[in-house]
């Protein structure tokens, strides 16, 4: 497949003393031509993985 864009492993908290984890292991491949859609509940994570994806903002730990 022709991925042109590919995370693996993603996660994300924040907070230092209590961490809130948004994203958990997250893996997710979106190949060439394709149609996808980011769809959940207020506060699951989509903003945030979008800006991952954009890198306006940096995983906590993964490969993006």
């Amino acid at each position: 497949m022709d991925n042109i864009l590919e995370l693996k492993a993603i996660n994300k908290s924040y907070g230092s003393k209590i961490k809130t984890h948004v994203l958990k292991n997250l893996e997710l491949s979106i190949t060439k031509n394709s149609f996808n859609a980011i769809i959940g509940a207020s506060g699951s994570g989509k903003s945030t993985l979008l800006n991952i994806m954009g890198t306006l903002d940096h995983p906590s730990s993964g490969v993006k």
